[in-house]
């Protein structure tokens, strides 16, 4: 059976959080591209609002739904939960020294634990084409923010270089636009988290925008560069979610 399934494995921002409409999200930007260029017809959405690494890898690993013989495309966003956990208002306060090094460092690992056994199992299910994006840091002006999202970078773009995938440079790209980029973006510092509502972490409807434009110039730039192959696509299907998104059958995430 030919490959025509676009599967979008991812957290908060998969799921579409930020967004003012399930049709400005990065997935549903997305997908019409790869509608639109014969590349996938049909779209399945794997995330959640709130999922850590370690919840997406369950849940992706166990899955019976997922029909990885059909997968064309794949893209794999996570880590804006596990970064929001680490910068948990309770784990600072004013004293300058809010993070124990201990808890930090547990936390890292088990963040890159669960992100490379969530791509290794992507791996051995030969998914053709696997793009994965970094972390934007929602709070540029916290020291302690930026070094954290470096870190999980770098787990990402090691845990994507070993298994043979694309990454998409997001945080580059939203660096110094985080006020345009970021819904309910305030100041920047670890104390906006202290608002009950509408935490400043997710993308707005141009972040989400942005996100996919560029994932589509990436996907454009190496159809350039490889032949170009044409899929006849018989019929359209209605994007088929698990977690928080809407779907147009009930499904089960977990």
């Amino acid at each position: 059976m030919p490959r025509h399934v676009y599967l979008a494995l991812g957290d908060s921002i998969t799921a579409g959080i930020g967004s003012s409409h399930p049709s400005l999200s990065f997935v549903r930007h997305l997908s019409e591209f790869l509608q639109k260029k014969s590349i996938a017809d049909r779209t399945i959405s794997v995330a959640q609002h709130g999922w850590t690494a370690k919840d997406l890898f369950q849940v992706t690993s166990t899955l019976t739904s997922i029909p990885w013989d059909e997968v064309r495309f794949t893209t794999l966003s996570l880590g804006s939960s596990d970064l929001v956990r680490l910068l948990r208002p309770q784990r600072f306060s004013l004293s300058g020294d809010p993070f124990e090094p201990r808890s930090v460092a547990k936390k890292a690992d088990e963040f890159g634990y669960h992100t490379d056994k969530l791509f290794r199992w992507v791996k051995e299910k030969e998914v053709p084409e696997v793009v994965t994006t970094t972390l934007y840091n929602p709070f540029p002006v916290f020291p302690i923010a930026q070094q954290f999202v470096e870190g999980m970078n770098m787990i990402i773009k090691d845990c994507s270089s070993y298994y043979g995938f694309t990454v998409v440079d997001v945080q580059k790209t939203f660096l110094n636009r985080e006020p345009y980029l970021i819904h309910g973006y305030r100041t920047g510092n670890i104390q906006d988290l202290l608002y009950p509502r509408s935490k400043p972490v997710f993308p707005n409807n141009a972040g989400h925008l942005e996100m996919a434009n560029l994932v589509i110039r990436q996907l454009e730039k190496q159809s350039k560069q490889a032949p170009k192959t044409k899929q006849v696509l018989k019929r359209k299907y209605p994007i088929k979610t698990v977690g928080g998104m809407k779907s147009s059958k009930r499904t089960s995430g977990r």
